[in-house]
């Protein structure tokens, strides 16, 4: 299972700190997760592999689809993007936040490029109430419902006062002087209609960007990284021993180096990057063959994830692979990046 294993170690970087805790730098970026296909569950429907590529620059996945029936079964499968909120206490990376495909998804079908079906509606949730959809009066207003980025914050100021005041009463949107904040949430999925026929297999693949999120400064160290921030990496990252000495010696030395004195670690710009991926639990049953394959960028990057029985196979990149495999947990990983523009 990929659950508490060992940190792989290769060279040295810097780390700052933890997503999400009180010690990140101002220029922190926090990730959104994405997750795996979804499928209709269905008893004639069987996942024979899943094969899964995680690095910073692109997520691929292929699924083999079986159905075992005597019949042809067109089912409904979608893809579920991560939420979008509007009030958010960090930036969040978005690939391409311009675009209402965010993710820059792309989906093959037998190999072949196919098209899908982008569903997006925006949702808000009262405090201590439930939640409403607010699509149709979001859409009517000429608002996007993506509720981050200056186009969704231009559109609202250039609504008369009644339209505005539709958005602000309910608590839709807050406006502080020329600061406009959204404060729904837009829920998107791509999906398509897919006939699976009888007694034959079928190659689902899915590729997008994803979603990284980005601390910098010098945080990994023993003196800073101890308490709760230090059990949340090793919970969420599985940071080993090993992993944990060579950031703070890095950290250490960064610190300490002067510009100008010769110290080669004075001009070392580093920085933490981490994002993740949500495995979709289809309720099909065990995946037959799972293959996980992370990317860690570059040599002397440290990287950190949970696995039993991941191997090195490259000088960047770590493989795991599983039989008859049930995930329990989201597959995570945490890079120290050193390979920053100076």
């Amino acid at each position: 299972m990929l659950k508490s294993a060992r940190a792989f170690l290769l060279g040295a970087s810097l780390a700052s700190a933890l997503p999400g805790s009180a010690a990140l730098a101002d220029d922190s970026v926090a990730n959104l997760d994405a997750g795996g296909l979804v499928l209709d569950k269905n008893d004639q429907i069987e996942l024979r592999a899943e094969d899964v590529f995680l690095s910073v620059k692109q997520i691929r996945v292929a699924y083999r689809f079986y159905n075992k029936g005597d019949k042809d079964l067109p089912l409904a499968v979608s893809f579920p993007l991560p939420d979008i909120t509007g009030e958010q206490d960090l930036v969040v990376s978005l690939p391409n936040a311009a675009s209402s495909n965010f993710l820059n998804f792309q989906t093959k079908v037998n190999g072949k490029p196919t098209e899908t079906t982008l569903e997006q509606h925006a949702f808000f949730t009262p405090d201590g109430g439930q939640e409403i959809e607010i699509t149709d009066l979001l859409k009517g207003l000429n608002v996007p419902l993506m509720p981050l980025g200056e186009a969704t914050a231009a559109a609202i100021k250039q609504l008369g006062a009644e339209d505005r005041g539709k958005l602000t009463s309910a608590g839709y949107a807050a406006i502080e002087g020329e600061t406009v904040t959204p404060l729904w949430t837009l829920r998107s999925r791509f999906t398509r209609q897919q006939v699976f026929p009888a007694k034959k297999e079928v190659l689902l693949q899915h590729s997008f960007t994803p979603s990284v999120g980005v601390a910098s400064g010098v945080y990994f160290d023993k003196a800073n990284l101890t308490g709760e921030s230090l059990a949340q990496y090793q919970r969420k990252y599985c940071t080993d021993d090993g992993f944990l000495r060579a950031a703070d010696l890095l950290t250490r030395r960064i610190a300490e180096a002067k510009p100008g004195a010769g110290d080669a670690a004075a001009d070392i710009k580093a920085r933490q990057t981490y994002f993740g991926y949500a495995i979709a639990r289809n309720g099909l049953g065990p995946i037959g063959r799972f293959d996980l394959t992370i990317d860690k960028a570059y040599p002397d990057n440290l990287v950190s994830f949970c696995a039993d029985g991941a191997r090195k196979i490259s000088s960047t990149r770590y493989e795991v692979k599983k039989v008859n495999y049930t995930p329990d947990r989201n597959i995570d990983v945490l890079i120290l990046d050193k390979h920053v523009e100076k």
